[in-house]
């Protein structure tokens, strides 16, 4: 086992944080070597469909991480509609309570109001800002915050630019599920099924089959050894992600990584964590561009391979449904889980081991090299799920009643009740081990009164009390009824007796010591912090009688507006132009003060140069307005005295906090999301009429994404996969469209994007034409605008 001694790591200053979808999780995070771990509350985190913590739970591990000298995280990590802050302030207030060490958060709103009313609580930016680069993180530390999460596609020169240069603590990913699209940039299970990874409810569209394969399934994240590289530089947080798995799943990954941390040995311990939870391992980026990410013919976990089929047997008495025969590399014993891979079959189809027959005997074991035989499950003791799994693989679900398993197929063990073993867990150890906090409590007795005191709180208990035939017994029986202090979270370490020469029966001493401790806790309740009421209407007067602004166009291709005339340019405020189009063919009727440039919403640190330089050309040509979407281009803005900007809907406002902290940033517009509602845009408009833009056309990218495929030769845009410079973006079949669904709902500005997918000039003028007439535009998607969203 590891032990949880920091002092003779090599890297003594670098953090290693586990994640804890609940309680158990964090009590084997501690164990199991991890400096600190982030958990969730029961809103507002981006794990959603984890068990996560309630109130008093959060209060109980922090206070149990405290006296080990452990930090607890807390992710508020999601976006918050207006009618959601009374119940933020809740969560907020609950945190600084607990006296948590830092909160993770996406959301632009909790800034204002953490540096207001919780200023103790430290701000993290969650990966969800898809922070990835230098300019983005000096932003951040410019904004108060002391921590950033980077985004998991970064490089390690990318990562050392960045913890080296950025003036704040730098976290980094490494072990655990990776999303195909940078994470805060997807809105495809929100666009698609209205239930928002950017709201903690995502349905996992990247996992799916799409035409017999999966583009867009990630292998896992494990980094080993090269944490070592990270630490050198550093890095002040190693990260595992983990939220939804086990508690055994916490302690092998946290001890591995311990181990490495520590330069112990690590033999077995990536075999241990693969037979728990694993799918087929990548370093993404971390050397560089890589190629081979995508998991492509299956879904789900595999596990550890130990084997191929060498022959599958037909069925017998002993094996009703057959059975496979193969050398195992690893150990197996009854009840371990394996899992096969079946051409055809989405999910490999795994069971767990009901007979093993070692040279045609029946054992319990099999060493590493024998060659097994093991008995197929019959279909009915397989689950309907697993049953459905395998038909939506191509098998149709009527015809499964057997499962082909081919010769050479690859064997998996997924499941191990060794490993089960290498990793004891006992709650009760661990909170009986748990430092408790030094109490000194003094007693005084008289003759009418008896006084007990600690932490500066006072009860007494009145008389008269009788002499005492032994003094020395009276004070023995004292001492110990002050020294029960159970559970409390206290241990008596000085106890202070003054008698007078009176004698109190122990009952009433025992008594007197559970009034004391119970006074202790209510002083605390007392001097908590309870949640501030805000008053919206005060805080943000609501706009009324707002005079018309101007509508808003976003082109790739400036070409899209040659077929518009003065009439049409008349009715548009602003055109914004992708930093990447051409702009030799600006449109003659175009006024170069319309012209805003829209800064693409990832700027890698290889693209930096470029985009800087074309910028300045630009400012030098006379156009002086921009566009952002994403944190880091405020900072390049800032950097290059450019204070005209307005921020782009991945700069995610959901509430008026959110919007107003854009607009104190230097925004002089906010663009809101696609992926809201109309109560809730019904709601920010009626306080920011003027100042946000509201999308009612375009092709809003689902993913965007830096991982892919690997097939060059074949790497081209279709109608919904567009590639520009190795960036994937993933778009709808159907545009996304509410121009003829806004009935009451009156913006002071619209705006309709023509980017990604090919249009025509005639095209464009005709759906501008028909947007402004909100009239109905066929084959479009009105996305969570009408039913809302999860």
């Amino acid at each position: 086992m590891s032990t949880n001694a920091i002092e003779n790591k090599p890297y003594p200053t670098t953090e290693l944080l586990s994640p804890a979808g609940n309680f158990a999780c964090a009590i084997s995070a501690f164990t199991y070597g991890a400096d600190a771990i982030y958990l969730g509350l029961k809103n507002f985190s981006a794990r959603a469909d984890a068990m996560n913590f309630t109130d008093s739970e959060l209060i109980s591990i922090t206070s149990i991480a405290h006296a080990r000298g452990k930090k607890v995280y807390v992710a508020i990590n999601t976006l918050i509609q207006n009618s959601e802050i009374p119940e933020l302030l809740q969560k907020l207030t609950t945190c600084t309570n607990a006296n948590v060490d830092g909160i993770i958060l996406q959301d632009f709103s909790l800034i204002p109001l953490i540096k207001q009313y919780f200023p103790s609580l430290p701000m993290h930016a969650s990966t969800q800002m898809a922070v990835h680069n230098l300019d983005g993180a000096q932003q951040l530390r410019d904004m108060g915050f002391s921590r950033v999460v980077l985004a998991r596609e970064l490089s390690f020169p990318e990562i050392e630019n960045i913890t080296r240069n950025c003036g704040i603590e730098v976290e980094v990913f490494i072990h655990g599920a990776l999303c195909y699209s940078y994470s805060g940039l997807c809105m495809y299970s929100s666009l698609a099924c209205g239930e928002s990874a950017n709201r903690g409810k995502c349905t996992y569209p990247c996992r799916k089959l799409y035409s017999g394969t999966h583009p867009y399934a990630m292998k896992d994240l494990s980094l080993g050894e090269y944490v070592t590289k990270l630490a050198s530089i550093g890095v002040a947080s190693l990260k595992i992600e983990g939220r939804k798995k086990t508690p055994l799943y916490v302690a092998s990954t946290a001890d591995y990584y311990r181990r490495i941390l520590d330069g112990r040995d690590t033999t077995g311990c990536l075999e241990n964590i693969k037979r728990i939870f694993a799918r087929p391992y990548t370093t993404l980026h971390f050397n560089g561009k890589n190629k081979n990410v995508i998991d492509r013919d299956f879904s789900g976990p595999r596990g550890l391979a130990i084997g191929s089929i060498e022959r599958v047997l037909r069925p017998t008495k002993f094996s009703p449904s057959g059975s496979i025969v193969f050398r195992t590399s690893f150990a197996l014993e009854k009840h371990d889980g394996i899992a096969i891979e079946i051409p055809d079959i989405e999910r490999p189809f795994g069971f767990a081991i009901d007979k093993i027959f070692v040279s045609k005997k029946l054992s319990f074991t099999a060493s590493p090299g024998d060659v097994v035989e093991i008995p197929l499950p019959s279909l009915s003791s397989q689950s309907l799920s697993q049953a459905k799994a395998r038909a939506s693989g191509g098998i149709p679900q009527s015809s499964i009643t057997q499962v082909d398993i081919p010769v050479g197929a690859r064997v998996y063990c997924t499941s191990s009740q060794s490993v089960k073993q290498a990793y004891p867990i006992s709650e009760y150890d661990f909170l009986k081990s748990t430092p408790q906090q030094p109490i000194d409590i003094t007693v005084t007795i008289t003759r009418d009164m008896l006084t007990a005191t600690a932490l500066g709180v006072t009860t007494t208990l009145s008389g008269p009390f009788d002499a005492t035939t032994n003094p020395s017994r009276m004070q023995e029986g004292a001492t110990t009824a002050f020294s029960k202090l159970g559970d409390t979270g206290f241990v008596l370490n000085k106890f202070t007796y003054n008698n007078s020469g009176f004698f109190v029966p122990i009952s009433e001493l025992n008594e007197v010591r559970r009034n004391l401790l119970s006074a202790i806790a209510d002083s605390k309740s007392a001097s908590a912090l309870t949640p501030p009421t805000i008053d919206m209407d005060s805080l943000f007067p609501v706009s009324k009688d707002l005079p018309y602004t101007g509508h808003v166009i976003k082109v790739d291709n400036l070409d899209y507006l040659s077929s518009f005339t003065a009439a049409d340019f008349a009715d548009i405020a602003e055109v914004l132009v992708d930093l990447d189009a051409d702009f030799s063919s600006i449109p003659q009727l175009l006024s170069l003060e319309k012209i805003r440039i829209s800064i693409p919403t990832v700027l890698r640190q290889r693209e930096l140069p470029v985009a800087i330089k074309k910028i300045q050309s630009l400012v030098s040509f006379g156009i002086k307005r921009f566009s952002v979407s994403n944190i880091g281009a405020i900072h390049i803005l800032k950097s290059l005295n450019i204070t005209n900007w307005i921020a782009d809907y991945h700069l995610y406002a959901l509430n008026n906090f959110s919007i107003s902290t854009l607009l104190s940033l230097g925004a002089g517009r906010i663009t809101l999301s696609p992926e809201d509602s109309k109560a809730n845009i019904a709601s920010i408009l009626s306080y920011f009429g003027q100042r946000v833009d509201l999308l009612v056309y375009g092709d809003v990218p689902l993913f965007i994404s830096d991982n892919c495929t690997g097939d060059c030769k074949n790497c081209h845009s279709t109608d919904t996969v567009i590639i520009r410079h190795c960036r994937h973006f993933i778009l709808n079949e159907k545009p996304f469209y509410i121009g003829d669904s806004l009935d009451s709902l009156v913006p002071q500005n619209i705006r309709a994007d023509f980017c990604y997918k090919k249009y025509t000039p005639a095209e464009v003028l005709s759906l501008w034409h028909q947007i402004l007439g909100k009239k109905s535009i066929k084959h479009t998607s009105l996305g969570n605008f009408v039913r809302g969203f999860l």
